[in-house]
């Protein structure tokens, strides 16, 4: 089975700012099922995404809580849900440039697989889950105090749009007096237990935004996010 070269481990290392004593959790982390499949090994992220997923939501809901002792139960959960989106782990992924990094097989590679933000969210929840099993709680917390701290600085600053995405997506199209946007399933996949959900958002007959989620109101959150930022683009 491909690894990781040693050069790519020792950036991964410098990006990540934690060295692993167990090299192959990072390995796996950034192992695709795609390429797994391919490569006839049992190996690949899909449980430390799970694990991944659980270890974050729990520290940013700590952040949360002790950055914004004041606000209302309503107003912490919509900022955690705006930290914890696939948008939002899929650019802090880009920033630390993990895309690159990822072990795909050759069908995902060829369709853009680098690109999709779900994989890319997917990953950074799996390097969560790698740091936490190669070390402790703590050594995570350092790493993701460090990746939010501008993110939580925007909040405070309210230069970051944490409302409800679908909300203010139906009041984006209300007031240009467009029609409402329609939340399609357009696939399904993974065992009952963890279905994962691919969502496609239309306004009319305009495919504006498409998301991935382990359940259909994350990728629906997701779906209403892009769109929102593209419409919000377009008008310029």
């Amino acid at each position: 089975m491909t690894t990781l070269s040693t050069t790519d481990l020792e950036e991964l290392y410098r990006r990540l700012g934690h060295r692993f004593r167990r090299p192959e959790l990072l390995q796996q982390a950034l192992t695709h099922k795609s390429f797994a499949h391919e490569s006839e090994s049992s190996e690949h992220n899909e449980s430390m995404e799970f694990l991944g997923d659980a270890i974050l939501g729990f520290l940013v809901t700590d952040f949360i809580y002790r950055d914004f002792p004041t606000l209302t139960e309503g107003r912490k959960s919509k900022i955690k849900a705006y930290l914890v989106s696939a948008s939002t782990l899929s650019l802090l992924a880009i920033g630390l440039e993990i895309p690159q990094f990822l072990l795909l097989g050759k069908g995902e590679e060829k369709t853009g697989g680098r690109k999709k933000k779900a994989l890319s969210a997917n990953a950074l929840e799996a390097v969560v889950a790698a740091i936490y099993l190669d070390s402790n709680v703590d050594e995570a917390r350092r790493f993701l105090e460090s990746l939010y701290a501008p993110l939580i600085d925007d909040v405070r600053e309210g230069r970051a749009v944490v409302e409800d995405p679908k909300t203010a997506l139906q009041e984006f199209l209300q007031a240009r007096s467009l029609e409402p946007a329609q939340y399609l399933v357009t696939a399904e996949s993974g065992p009952e237990h963890r279905k994962t959900f691919q969502i496609e958002l239309k306004v009319g007959p305009r495919k504006l935004g498409e998301a991935t989620g382990t359940s259909k109101k994350r990728a629906e959150l997701d779906a209403a996010q892009a769109a929102l930022a593209r419409l919000i683009e377009e008008e310029g």
